[in-house]
Order: structure tokens, then sequence, then C-alpha cells
């Protein structure tokens, strides 16, 4: 990874963040992503992402170290078939106050960077835990801002209709 910003706004000795170049490249390969989702068939993202053999392996979940640290990026999935990849965009940043704004501003600035480049999202979703979204045909693209971190995502469409009427997400406000 050679776009990372350490600067980050965070009081986390060591907190790094993606830069716009980088984080670009990812969303977009995660968008153009040709695989099956089966997970046993996960040396395709090792090939196309340059990620680090995995460090934790089970049926339906697989760890990998995309170049953040070890356990930056989860596929996890059910029976046998793949439903999100998890990218961290961010390393884990301090529990206070300057932590979680350092997190905040790497958030919006991120949108801001895939908004250019995506275009307008398709959904803002403004909860405890915001998420921008950009819808395709079978995949979803999701940057989320988990308070102390943020993760870029692709996930199946019908994973996140099954997790968004678990969650009460229909009809939740846009930011």
């Amino acid at each position: 990874m050679t776009d990372l910003d350490v600067s980050g706004g965070s009081s986390a000795a060591g907190w790094r963040e993606l830069g716009d170049a980088e984080l670009v490249d990812v969303a977009d390969k995660l968008r153009s992503l040709v695989w099956s989702w089966r997970m046993d068939n996960l040396m395709r993202l090792l090939v196309v992402f340059g990620w680090q053999d995995p460090i934790f392996k089970s049926p339906d979940w697989v760890r990998f170290d995309s170049g953040l640290g070890p356990g930056t990026c989860d596929v996890m999935g059910r029976d046998g078939e793949a439903e999100r990849i998890e990218v961290a965009v961010t390393t884990l940043a301090a529990d206070d106050a300057a932590g979680r704004a350092g997190v905040h501003d790497a958030f919006a600035r991120m949108t801001t960077a895939l908004t250019a480049t995506l275009g307008e999202p398709s959904a803002r979703i403004a909860d405890v835990i915001p998420e921008i979204r950009w819808s395709g045909e079978e995949t979803t693209l999701l940057l989320t801002d988990l308070l102390l971190m943020v993760r870029l995502r692709l996930v199946t469409n019908t994973w996140l209709a099954e997790y968004d009427e678990a969650n009460g997400v229909q009809g939740q406000s846009t930011i």
C-alpha cells in the first residue's frame, strides 16, 4: 500500500488511512470483480488484490491482511457461498473523542473521493453507524463509518436485503 496517510487526525499512535487514489483503486477493483463468490475459490481475490495468505480460515469466514495489518480484510459467507468482502480502509483509531473525530473526517473525505469517481450514491444511511451505498445489479459497494474505523464492503444484494430487513434499515433517513 503506497498511498497511506499517516497523519490521520487521530490520537492513536500509528493510525493509518488509505489515501484517495488507493481507496478509489480498491473500490474499482471490488466493483469490477469477476469471481465465483464461492468460499472455496479465494485465490482469485489474492491475485486481484494482492492480499496476503489467510491468517484465519473457516468454511464461511476467511481473514486476510489487506496491507493495513493482520485482520484488515474479511470474506464472509454462508453454506460455502460468499456474501461479503470487507476491507478496512483505516486502521483502528483510539477510543476517544480525537480518534472518533479522525475516523469521521476520514469517512467524509472518502465519501467525497468515491462520489467523485463512482457518481452519486444510491443511498446515504444516517444512523448510529453511517453508511454510503453504491448499488449495482448483483452487488452493492458500501462505505461504512464504524466509529473507530472505516470499512469498504462489497456485499451481495441478497445479503443486503436480508440485513436491511433484520435491522430496520428500510425507511431510514438519508444523510
